[in-house]
């Protein structure tokens, strides 16, 4: 009887199994931690070295905001506040009625002034009569000057040929006498016929002078006229520009001097890009560059456009106290300059740029 003997197989221990697996696990995490650094390790390299060839061929500044038309609105003449016709916010077009002012004594001035018109031009009629009478006052004083001259000489005449008679003892002394008187008469009364004559001249041009000081009253009353209904038209105040109507401070019955800011409307189109570069950044920088940038207020999205122009002078020139780096009394800071960038991207009513929001900007200074 032969016997036969069955191989099993050997048991492994239950901590063996679980240290192998343990082991195999921790060399898992080992070549996964070492894949995802070397897979970061590339990333970083591409997007550093793209981000540093992006670098070398732009200027960037986050010191930059868009800009626009602010116009304040204000009144050219005092008064009440009747209506405000607007309110904060709206949206408003060039020439729309934003708020009317009490009319009443303006009305009141441009009726004194359209009286003040008609006394005028009733005062240049009495004028151009009374230039009218003395021309023809002026006309029997010189025929009448010409009637005592013919007289006159007819007297002159008659004497000459009485005393050529007296020499001869034709006629006695009394008639010589006589006609001498008569001569001497004649040529008086020519002379205040003549002086007449001259005065009734000089009345006609005193009159026409009136004429005249009548005829500038009219245009200065006319003028004051225009003037009363021109500020009248300033009652109803309007808007500069469309825009929007931003920081109202006005309400009705309340009492407003000319000259005092009441609202403002913001411009809805032609804002552009001011952007504050160091001035280390601007050996390459030219007018047309291409610029891209983004607005703080719209996360992702690039708007383009393209350098303007570079202000005359530094922004700190501009200050209260600007800085005098070349003097030596204060401690050298690198200045930045304004730098104007107009927007090439058409209007896009979803990302609609208003003044005073913040930009980053880059100007592709190398191609």
């Amino acid at each position: 009887m032969s016997t036969h003997l069955s191989s099993a197989p050997t048991a492994i221990p239950a901590t063996e199994v679980e240290s192998r697996e343990s082991g195999a696990r921790a060399r898992g995490r080992k070549i996964g931690v070492g894949i995802a650094a070397a897979l970061a390790a590339v990333a970083a390299l591409y997007f550093g070295g793209r981000h540093l060839a992006y670098v070398l061929v732009h200027a960037e500044t986050d010191d930059a905001q868009v800009e626009g038309d602010i116009s304040p609105v204000l009144p050219r003449v005092s008064g009440f506040v009747t209506r405000v016709l607007i309110a904060d916010n709206e949206h408003v077009l060039t020439g729309q009625p934003l708020i009317e002012i009490d009319p009443r004594e303006l009305d009141l001035k441009i009726a004194s002034a359209a009286a003040g018109l008609a006394s005028a031009e009733a005062a240049l009629e009495i004028a151009r009569a009374g230039l009218t009478n003395a021309r023809a006052a002026a006309a029997v004083a010189q025929a009448n000057e010409r009637v005592g001259a013919v007289t006159a000489a007819k007297t002159a005449s008659d004497l000459k040929r009485d005393s050529a008679l007296f020499a001869t003892n034709a006629i006695t002394d009394r008639q010589l006498t006589d006609t001498r008187a008569a001569a001497e008469v004649a040529r008086a009364q020519h002379e205040a016929l003549l002086r007449q004559a001259e005065a009734a001249a000089a009345a006609v041009a005193v009159a026409a002078a009136q004429v005249n000081a009548s005829a500038s009253q009219i245009d200065s009353q006319r003028a004051d006229l225009d003037y009363a209904r021109l500020q009248r038209s300033y009652a109803t105040v309007v808007a500069p520009m469309a825009g929007e109507v931003s920081h109202k401070n006005v309400e009705p019955g309340q009492y407003v001097e000319a000259g005092q800011t009441l609202l403002a409307v913001a411009s809805d189109s032609g804002v552009w890009v001011v952007a504050n570069y160091k001035e280390t950044q601007l050996e390459q920088m030219r007018p047309g560059q291409p610029v891209e940038f983004t607005v703080d207020s719209f996360p992702g999205v690039v708007f383009h456009g393209r350098v303007e122009s570079l202000a005359g002078a530094t922004g700190a020139r501009f200050a209260l106290l600007p800085p005098d780096n070349a003097s030596g009394n204060f401690v050298k800071v690198t200045q930045r300059v304004p730098v104007k960038i107009v927007i090439t991207d058409p209007p896009d009513p979803r990302h609609v740029l208003r003044p005073g929001m913040s930009v980053d900007a880059a100007v592709l200074v190398k191609d």
